[in-house]
Order: C-alpha cells, then sequence, then structure tokens
C-alpha cells in the first residue's frame, strides 16, 4: 500500500509538469497527456527499483524526452513520406503532361505534313507567331492569297483531326 501512495503522490507532483515538458519539446499539445501517461506506466512498472525521488524523477524526464524523441523521428519520417509522396506525384503529373504534350504536337504535324506544301508553310511560320503580311512577304504572295490559303488549310486540319479533339482537350486543359 506504501508503494501506491508514495507512486500516487509522486504522480501527482510531477505530471503537469511532465506535460509541459513534452509539450515544448514536442511544440503541440497533441497527445501530451496520453504521453506523459505512457511515461508514468513505465515509471510505474520500474517503481521499486528507485531509492530516491531523485532517481525517479531522472528516470521520468529522460522516459519523457525518449518517448519525444521516437515521437519526433515518426514524425519526420512521416513527413519525409508525404514530401516523396507529393514529389512523386508531381513527377508523374509532369511525365504525364510532357507525353501528351509530345502525342498532341507528334499527332499535328503529322496532320500539318498531310497539306500542300505552301498551305504547310503558311500555317507553320503563323504558328511560329508570324502575322499574315509577315507570311506574305517572305513567301513573296500576296497578302490575300495568306489569308485564303490559311483558311483552308485550318478547315482541312480540322478535318483530320476530328477524331483527335480529345487529345488536343488534355493539351489545353493542361496548358491553364
Amino acid at each position: 500500500m506504501e508503494r501506491k501512495s508514495g507512486f500516487d503522490e509522486f504522480f501527482r507532483a510531477f505530471f503537469n509538469p511532465v506535460c509541459l515538458f513534452i509539450g515544448r519539446v514536442l511544440k503541440c499539445s497533441d497527445d501530451v497527456s496520453d504521453m506523459a501517461q505512457e511515461v508514468f506506466m513505465r515509471l510505474y512498472e520500474r517503481w521499486e527499483e528507485f531509492k530516491t525521488t531523485d532517481n525517479a524523477k531522472a528516470f521520468l524526464y529522460v522516459s519523457a524526452r525518449n518517448l519525444c524523441m521516437d515521437q519526433l523521428k515518426r514524425q519526420k519520417a512521416a513527413e519525409n513520406y508525404l514530401d516523396y509522396s507529393r514529389q512523386q506525384d508531381e513527377a508523374e503529373e509532369s511525365f504525364l503532361g510532357e507525353v501528351i504534350r509530345e502525342e498532341t504536337y507528334r499527332i499535328l504535324y503529322a496532320a500539318i505534313d498531310k497539306l500542300p506544301w505552301q498551305t504547310r508553310q503558311i500555317v507553320l511560320m503563323c504558328m511560329d507567331g508570324d502575322s499574315n503580311n509577315e507570311v506574305a512577304e517572305k513567301l513573296g504572295i500576296s497578302v490575300n492569297t495568306v489569308k485564303t490559303l490559311k483558311k483552308n488549310g485550318y478547315a482541312t486540319l480540322r478535318q483530320l483531326l476530328a477524331n483527335e479533339y480529345v487529345i488536343f482537350l488534355f493539351f489545353l486543359l493542361e496548358q491553364l
């Protein structure tokens, strides 16, 4: 009976300080009470081994520190895993985006290659950002010819790419 009463008194005297210690080490208040109880359970299991209160206090705080260090290691491992998982997700997303982009360009340029030579040149130059006037000047043709061939080229591309709209939709959504 004396064993229990001595422990009860020790528990009442040191429970709150151990909770504060754990809270400061972990920089949070989650599960502090549960962790303090676990430390006191360890102490209670070995209570008979301690000859003085100072020995019990030393064991108590060393146990609390060790429990905190274990918790911090688990938290760090969890954070590392989440970071790794996020990086993997981002890499996968980037990879898939790049595959979609390259496949889109492949399909688009394969369709452009089916256009007549001059129409193909006009479409490619316009895709590079050249204006109708610049294209006309570079190819030595009239602006109206550029407009007509560009209009016809885009109409032909729409027909050639009719079955590929889903891929272009993914590509455009990725660009947003």
